[in-house]
């Protein structure tokens, strides 16, 4: 007879039944760890780039400019496709003008605007290279390249500050191509005249200055010249010969003595390369600027 506690073997549940939930658990914490993978080396290389970004930042706020160009540059070689990159590469321009190259400054700005053109974050530093490469004109008074320039920042950011900024110098250009229109001699003032020979890119030209005597008071004075203006030219000779030469409000200085006559400086000059160059020229006496409200446009014509 039978054992009355003789029972069935105890079953399990189903091969199945458990072990579905446990594959959807390994195959979803693959998937993680697999999109984890492909994703390391983007966030690796914009950590990497943070640290040479933010030191090369560092040195262009304290105007280590040489320092900061050389970390910007790196960054744009080894981290192209960091988000850091097109900020480094405003950083090359920013670093270039403090260095006072401005020529590379302003192809690299320009070199910026083919690219940065869509997209918010794009759009945003489209602004910064705009307003960088609108002063970067004004401080080389290049009257060429600065309207168009200008009327990119009024289409594209019509009530921005640099486009507020720019306006000023926009304005300034078109009252000296007025004034060039009428005439290749100008005078700001019935004190002082001013005359400019044909100017033709490598060749000496003259450009003469009569200043009255009532125009300042006797003793020595300077004649001020926009530095955009000479920096875009070689100076060969200025007669009669300066007393002395200086550097300041963003105007070059020329030294004379003013007696009882009227006297008559001529500025031999070469241009260094074709365009329009702003003249904007005032005097000076005993540490005040006498504003002549002079400005006119320069052509340099190619030979």
């Amino acid at each position: 007879m039978a054992s009355p506690y003789i029972t069935a073997p105890v079953q399990g549940p189903p091969i199945r039944g458990w072990m579905a939930p446990l594959f959807l658990v390994l195959f979803l914490f693959a998937a993680m760890n697999g999109g984890a993978y492909l994703l390391a080396p983007a966030l690796f290389q914009a950590d990497q780039a943070r640290g040479p970004y933010t030191l090369a930042n560092n040195y262009e706020l304290t105007r280590v400019y040489s320092r900061s160009l050389e970390g910007y540059r790196q960054i744009v070689q080894q981290f192209p496709e960091s988000g850091y990159y097109d900020a480094a590469r405003i950083g090359i321009g920013n670093s270039l003008m403090g260095l006072d190259r401005r020529d590379e400054a302003i192809v690299q700005y320009q070199q910026l605007l083919t690219t940065l053109r869509a997209g918010d974050a794009l759009k945003a530093n489209r602004l910064a290279v705009l307003s960088k490469l609108a002063s970067a004109l004004e401080e080389t008074g290049d009257m060429t390249q600065f309207p168009d320039v200008y009327a990119l920042l009024a289409a594209e950011y019509p009530d921005s500050s640099a486009t507020a900024d720019a306006k000023r110098f926009a304005d300034t250009i078109a009252a000296a191509t007025a004034n060039a229109a009428e005439s290749q001699s100008a005078g700001g003032s019935d004190l002082v005249a001013i005359d400019i020979e044909p100017a033709v890119v490598g060749k000496p030209f003259t450009m003469s200055v009569r200043v009255d005597p009532k125009a300042v008071p006797a003793g020595t004075f300077s004649i001020a010249l926009n530095s955009s203006f000479v920096s875009a030219f070689d100076v060969v000779s200025v007669k009669p010969t300066t007393r002395g030469t200086s550097d300041y409000w963003g105007k070059r200085f020329f030294q004379f003595s003013m007696a009882g006559e009227p006297i008559e400086v001529v500025f031999t000059l070469k241009a260094k390369a074709v365009g329009k160059q702003l003249l904007d020229i005032d005097l000076e006496s005993n540490f005040t600027l006498i504003e002549l409200n002079t400005t006119m446009s320069v052509d340099v014509a190619g030979q």
